[in-house]
């Protein structure tokens, strides 16, 4: 598929979620390998960023495209495994 690769955001809080990237570790890794952006947010640290995308729970998923938000996965216990490999690889290879 042409055009631009998509970006995840991942909104999380280091305050309450302290484990999830540690988690979430093979996912992280999966996005890396197929070097798809990825910006991890602290809205412990940097509640701007959170306010501009609308953020108000965490951990929540933003995959962006072209621009624009085309999913967003907000917590579910812990997004009911979104950020695990197989998932992502579900979801970008549908993309």
């Amino acid at each position: 598929m042409m055009g631009e690769k998509p970006k995840v955001w991942i909104f999380y809080s280091s305050r309450t979620e302290p484990e999830l990237l540690t988690f979430y570790a093979d996912g992280l890794a999966y996005l890396k390998d197929h070097e798809i952006e990825m910006e991890v947010i602290d809205i412990s640290e940097d509640t701007k960023k959170a306010k501009e995308f609308d953020v108000s729970s965490t951990p929540t998923v933003l995959i962006e495209k072209e621009g624009e938000v085309i999913e967003e996965y907000e917590v579910i216990s812990y997004l009911d495994g979104i950020l695990e490999r197989d998932e992502l690889k579900r979801i970008f290879e549908e993309s």
